[in-house]
């Protein structure tokens, strides 16, 4: 069983990469550094297993499994299990037929038994139903984000944020007449929120895009509804899942 190991974190990839290895029948073919990378080595590589990393990033792994599920055909599409650092109880839902996932640090005796569930599914790929998982992982429950002004904790209902930003290596969290920064990155932004990914630096709530403007070598700018009505870039990278998710 051909494996290639996806996390952007090196201690991850090692310790994982030394169990697998120990595990007969089990071949670690290559490693990725992250989501890009991920993509063309598994494309190139043609591996039966990914174990995927949620948060990277670049790219969450929820994208980088859309994306495959999109490139590749289906009797092609190999077995994903995710790697999380989630608790276990919030991934309850996620447990089913189609894939599993492994907690962080990983347990041998997990790990074991999520091997044993990707050889049923290798034996029998009419099983995986990987567009199943996708959608639970898409929706989380939505929960208040905290977020920090003027020493001051406030929660955020997210429909009220508009786009989420880098800036000066703060993440931003924009609403329509205010601004705020949190201490969680894009990655993580993302997988709580359910937000659309358009660019490395930024993060935005389809509910709240006014209007698309195409612009230079086949990319495009959103027009956000806030008071601004900021202009949020989509780089090449994530246009193909803009169009989707944007039906245009």
């Amino acid at each position: 069983m051909r494996v290639i190991i996806v996390d952007d974190e090196a201690p991850a990839r090692d310790e994982l990469q030394f169990l697998l290895r120990e595990v007969p029948g089990v071949e670690v073919v290559d490693v990725a550094r992250n989501g890009q990378e991920a993509l063309r080595k598994i494309t190139e590589l043609k591996p039966e297993v990914v174990f995927l990393d949620i948060q990277m990033p670049d790219m969450s792994g929820l994208m980088v499994a859309r994306e495959l599920s999109l490139r590749l055909e289906p009797e092609k599409m190999p077995v994903i299990v995710f790697a999380t650092a989630f608790d276990q109880h919030a991934l309850e839902a996620f447990e089913v037929n189609a894939i599993d996932y492994i907690l962080k640090p990983f347990s041998e005796e997990r790990l074991l038994a999520a091997i044993e569930r990707v050889k049923r599914l290798v034996s029998d790929p009419d099983s995986q139903q990987l567009s199943r998982i996708l959608a639970l992982l898409e929706k989380p429950k939505k929960t208040k984000l905290p977020v920090e002004e003027n020493e001051r904790i406030i929660l955020l209902d997210p429909d009220q944020i508009v786009y989420c930003s880098i800036s000066d290596r703060n993440v931003i969290i924009k609403t329509k007449d205010s601004e705020y920064t949190t201490g969680s990155n894009l990655g993580e932004l993302e997988h709580k929120l359910g937000f659309l990914r358009t660019h490395k630096s930024y993060l935005v709530n389809p509910d709240m895009v006014r209007e698309v403007i195409p612009w230079f070598n086949g990319t495009y700018n959103l027009v956000m509804q806030d008071s601004k009505a900021s202009n949020v870039p989509v780089s090449r990278t994530f246009i193909k899942e803009v169009r989707k998710k944007l039906n245009f």
